[in-house]
């Protein structure tokens, strides 16, 4: 009897055992009797969306990304971008450089196209055999059918997506989208603790401006992309836009253009005359773009934004008169460095209040601390 009440509970751990792991569906049977790990999250998109843990093969959309993928897998990540688009190499090549400088392999990683030019291609990502294709919030407000259709035919190939949010609202998305990724990665406690970084130097920007009850700073930022002949597009109360006003600056675009991006006119800009100019720049292509960003010198900075500021009309512009135009990485605006560009603007509208802090010596720790390449170049710029 004793010898059968025993088989008889060894059998009942082991069925609970198994009941437990099954209902949870974190174990699921592989073709071949191996078990595979998954998860389950919600996205960006508040899609609850199962994964298998941690991925190991990422399509990556917005293929800047890997910066953020990097600062939480490190070097592994180079072996686990299977597919991309050409955002990395065509619209932020500095940190491309500066990249398959460090793994070269990543030269090599196939274009699958992209959404907001309609070379996205599915049949592409799915020969790639992807464990996941990482997607953006913007994408569904640049190019909608796009991304609904692919979103359609990925699911139908059994292929996960998983939206992430570095734009839409960059102040409060970023972290998070920093720990889902840390989730599907396999790296939850490193998500933490750069997020953890992150809210220190964000927390100490909103304790200050919390304690101001002055006037704020009108404030007009512009992509410089098109170069000065052409007006680039600014922000409504999104991205840029939104960062400008969580760091106590008025935004003089958020009246014109609610949650949306575009360019405006050079009279509205004159008339509305603002106290601060902020001209974004990166490594673009573009004749007569901004030079921003890892391979940048302050020089090259200097001498791309002297056209700007030398269009028809600005030098009635407070902002130009009174010596306040900056320049800021464009990257800034959609990764997790939006902190560091917090932290400058709140310096640029504030210079008293924030004397003290130095955002240059924090995205060197930054890096020092999470990233796998060196810090260099320009990405904050004051013309004067």
């Amino acid at each position: 009897m004793r010898d059968r009440l025993t088989t008889f509970s060894i059998l009942a751990v082991v069925l609970v055992i198994f009941t437990v792991f099954t209902a949870s569906g974190c174990v699921t049977k592989g073709g071949t009797g191996d078990q595979t790990n998954t998860v389950t999250v919600t996205d960006m998109q508040g899609r609850s969306v199962t994964v298998k843990a941690p991925v190991e093969r990422i399509v990556l959309m917005e293929s800047s990304k890997t910066q953020e993928l990097a600062a939480i897998d490190g070097k592994a990540i180079a072996d686990k971008i299977v597919g991309w688009d050409n955002d990395f190499k065509d619209y932020a090549g500095d940190g491309y450089v500066k990249f398959v400088e460090k793994y070269p392999k990543l030269a090599d990683v196939p274009n699958v196209g992209s959404l907001d030019d309609s070379t996205f291609s599915v049949e592409k990502v799915i020969a790639l055999n992807p464990d996941v294709v990482i997607m953006h919030n913007w994408e569904f407000m640049w190019c909608g059918d796009a991304t609904k259709e692919a979103l359609i035919r990925l699911e139908q190939a059994g292929i996960p997506v998983v939206f992430v949010d570095f734009y839409m609202d960059p102040m409060t998305n970023s972290t998070k989208s920093m720990l889902l990724l840390g989730q599907i990665l396999g790296k939850e406690q490193r998500a933490k603790d750069i997020v953890d970084f992150y809210d220190q130097h964000v927390d100490a920007v909103y304790s200050r401006l919390a304690k101001n009850a002055g006037l704020k700073p009108s404030v007009y930022i512009e992509t410089g992309y098109n170069g000065p002949e052409t007006y680039g597009i600014t922000e409504g109360d999104v991205a840029w836009g939104s960062i400008v006003k969580k760091a106590g600056g008025d935004n003089i675009a958020e009246p014109l253009l609610g949650n949306t991006s575009k360019a405006i006119s050079p009279e509205y800009l004159i008339n509305q005359n603002p106290n601060i100019i902020i001209l974004t720049g990166r490594n673009w292509s573009t004749p007569g773009s901004i030079r921003m960003g890892y391979t940048s010198t302050a020089a090259d900075t200097r001498n791309t934004i002297d056209a700007y500021i030398a269009r028809p009309g600005w030098d009635t512009i407070n902002a130009v008169k009174n010596r306040k135009v900056y320049g800021i990485y464009h990257g800034y605006c959609f990764s997790i460095y939006n902190f560091v560009a917090l932290e400058a603007f709140a310096k640029w509208f504030y210079p008293e209040e924030f004397k003290d802090i130095d955002p240059d010596a924090t995205i060197r720790e930054y890096h020092e601390k999470f990233m796998p390449v060196e810090y260099g170049g320009t990405f904050m710029y004051s013309h004067y």
